[in-house]
């Protein structure tokens, strides 16, 4: 537990210099000239001026960027502008995911300027997930596209999972009935701990051109733990059922246990249908402590102490 509570401290040290330095100036971040920030400078939704000298990273989910000074990292947006000045310096990569990217002459940029291609792709998938404008019907029915490939997704993994590993499941699910509470405690410290690990490497393996298929197979390793997860949780609730929990069940013997899964990815299907990011959240939430069954017995591999 220490270990996730030290990268949760380092991820906000890793925030504090530019949340602390830089002053606000109506509704943007403002590194005035002459101001001196040692760390990073991001925001959600405020855009971002430097005038100043920024040592890391400017990056903005969903601001607009403005350089004018130095920055010695890359700079991000996601849904905003940027904006390079005659006087900016940029000693890093620019990706402005919205394609909207302006470099004056005189403006320096050492790494490579990224706008459109994946980066409109990523810009896009955000605007799916959460929409910025009003919903209309093409919002609505891309939604429930993403809904229903998102269940044959998972409903195929789960599938997987149960006949191949019939095992291992039923024993991370024999864990999770045993230590209920410390498998939600450790699923969601690692749930979190992946959240504020991903944003900021998501930011900088976006900025590049090979790192944009390495972010896609950390988030298909991610999904594939959370789907084990998923899994793990049906085999619980199907045993909590006075379902039996033996571990070389065939497919045909473990019919409740699928269809406890089905139930849970028709639910997940549903909330992201409705809303996206939420539902994502939701599937998340759900699997995190099937997840920690699954830390604690290694995998489905070995049975802790305290679980015998």
């Amino acid at each position: 537990m220490k270990r996730y509570i030290l990268l949760m401290l380092l991820f906000g040290l890793w925030l504090a210099p530019g949340a602390a330095l830089a002053r606000a100036q109506t509704d943007a971040i403002v590194i005035t000239a002459g101001q001196h920030v040692a760390g990073n400078v991001a925001t959600i939704a405020q855009d971002i001026r430097v005038d100043g000298t920024v040592d890391g990273d400017v990056t903005s989910w969903n601001g607009a960027i403005t350089i004018a000074g130095s920055v010695g990292g890359d700079v991000v947006s996601y849904g905003g502008a940027v904006t390079v000045m005659p006087t900016g310096q940029v000693a890093g990569h620019i990706l402005a995911s919205a394609g909207k990217l302006h470099q004056a002459p005189g403006a320096v940029v050492a790494g490579q300027k990224i706008s459109g291609g994946a980066g409109e792709a990523l810009a896009s998938l955000l605007d799916l997930l959460n929409p910025a404008g009003p919903v209309d019907l093409d919002d609505t029915l891309g939604h429930a596209l993403f809904g229903v490939a998102l269940a044959v997704l998972l409903a195929a993994f789960c599938l997987l999972y149960t006949v191949f590993w019939p095992g291992r499941v039923a024993l991370a699910g024999d864990v999770l009935r045993h230590l209920p509470g410390r498998a939600l405690t450790l699923g969601v410290l690692t749930t979190l701990a992946l959240a504020l690990a991903l944003l900021p490497l998501a930011g900088l393996l976006v900025a590049s051109v090979v790192g944009v298929p390495v972010l896609l197979m950390l988030l298909a390793l991610a999904l594939a733990l959370y789907v084990y997860g998923l899994v793990v949780l049906a085999r619980t609730l199907s045993a909590r059922g006075g379902i039996p929990t033996n571990g070389g069940a065939t497919l045909a013997k473990s019919g409740p246990m699928v269809a406890f899964t089905l139930v849970l990815v028709l639910l997940i299907a549903v909330a992201v249908a409705l809303a996206p990011l939420w539902g994502l959240a939701l599937f998340f939430l759900v699997a995190s402590p099937g997840l920690g069954a699954v830390v604690l017995s290694r995998g489905g591999m070995a049975q802790p102490l305290a679980a015998r």
